[in-house]
């Protein structure tokens, strides 16, 4: 009898040590991926065909969030793209600067409202009314084979 019982709580003991790892290991690795791997410099996304933004005009773009082809349905993004000449843009982000409540733009008056506690920012970006108290944030930007892409890592984190 006693045989049994220790074969038993062995048995039991080894069992759950190899569930734990089967279970641990994983768990660790993903919580710790972006220190192991480090985090790129750039995370360079598509914006859209440059010719596709007309001078003066503010309208927004979805950007995907994914590193590749497989998951460019897993993250999109949308962001306001402002092209002030052939060659200049400036990519607003949608969060407001004071509680990161999506903002809207208005054409006719030319500014972003936040609904949330009616923060008002200018084309520019620059607070004009309400709580807000930095601008809204822009994305670094850049043009590659007639595209515009943005810098997803030129934002802190939370935008």
């Amino acid at each position: 009898m006693e045989n049994r019982r220790t074969w038993a709580i062995g048995f039991l003991a080894v069992g759950g040590a190899v569930g734990s790892l089967a279970i641990g290991i994983p768990a660790i690795l993903a919580a710790f991926s972006a220190s192991i791997q480090g985090r790129q410099k750039h995370a360079w996304r598509r914006a859209g065909i440059v010719d596709d933004f007309k001078i003066g005009k503010i309208i927004t773009a979805d950007v995907s969030t994914g590193r590749g082809d497989w998951s460019t349905t897993l993250g999109r993004l949308t962001v306001f793209v402002w092209r002030q000449t052939d060659e200049q843009f400036v990519v607003f982000s949608r969060s407001c600067t004071d509680l990161s409540c999506p903002v809207t733009f208005d054409p006719g008056s030319e500014c972003f409202f936040c609904p949330c506690h009616g923060g008002i920012f200018t084309k520019n970006g620059t607070p004009l009314a309400g709580p807000p108290k930095r601008p809204l944030y822009r994305y670094t930007t850049r043009i590659r084979d007639g595209n515009l892409e943005i810098d997803l890592h030129s934002l802190p984190p939370a935008y």
